[in-house]
């Protein structure tokens, strides 16, 4: 139930196809294909939209990531992406670029609430990870994020799959409790926080604590390697007072 509300899964369908509009369907590769990047587009990254959307696309927002390796850096351009017949998205495309200054595609990210700007946590010479913090739009508060890591054995980037830890943690909770997001993570500590539930709460504030779950990225996913949680309990009767009826 609650496990849908902690992540958006990367098997989630894509938001913004090319074509500009919500009744077409599309994969990541036909998103990919629409991404220019000849160098007057990268040139102008703060002002032009990379995705050739087919709607309406402004920029919000770019920049430039510097690492340990001075000949290398990425690049990012965060976009508001708005269809002639739906909500609007927001999609953030990450570029590496060499020191001849040529630019490939790193991977990109989609939300249909906010997204965020892309932080270098992890930069060790052994691998590199991008962490893009995101939440979906509506009540509930799940997340979007996204997760890109790069080795150096194989220094070519890839997006780790965030959605199947999730569930596993879920299941490792006791009966009663049920992860409520959205989660807080610390990828440069493989590392996440997410509120609990537990029954009886309902759809507004977990009372339940916090599960603390160590991670790791094996293969190309989010794997779950242990879980910490302390269960709390309410404590005599609710208390509740209406402002302005004590008296002095």
């Amino acid at each position: 139930m609650a496990l849908a509300l902690v992540l958006a899964a990367a098997a989630t369908p894509i938001l913004s196809c090319p074509g500009g509009t919500i009744e077409t369907k599309c994969t990541a590769a036909e998103v990919t294909a629409k991404i220019a990047l000849t160098r007057a587009r990268v040139t102008n990254i703060a002002q032009r939209c990379l995705y050739d959307f087919g709607g309406k696309c402004s920029v919000e927002a770019s920049g430039r990531i510097n690492g340990r390796d001075p000949g290398t850096s990425l690049l990012w351009q965060k976009m508001l992406l708005a269809p002639r017949d739906g909500p609007q998205a927001r999609m953030l495309v990450l570029l590496s670029q060499d020191k001849a200054g040529k630019a490939a595609l790193a991977g990109f990210a989609e939300s249909s609430g906010s997204i965020g700007t892309p932080d270098l946590v992890v930069d060790d010479g052994k691998r590199r990870l991008i962490h893009v913090g995101g939440t979906l739009a509506g009540s509930g508060g799940g997340n979007a994020d996204a997760l890109f890591v790069s080795d150096a054995a194989a220094p070519r980037w890839r997006r780790v799959d965030l959605s199947d830890w999730s569930e596993q943690g879920g299941k490792l909770l006791p009966t009663g409790y049920w992860l409520r997001g959205p989660a807080q993570f610390a990828f440069d500590e493989m590392f996440a926080l997410v509120p609990v539930a537990r029954d009886g709460d309902g759809e507004c504030c977990p009372r339940g604590g916090n599960a603390f779950y160590d991670l790791d990225i094996q293969g190309d996913r989010l794997v779950l390697t242990r879980l910490r949680f302390q269960p709390m309990q309410p404590l005599g009767r609710d208390i509740e007072v209406t402002a302005g009826t004590l008296e002095d």
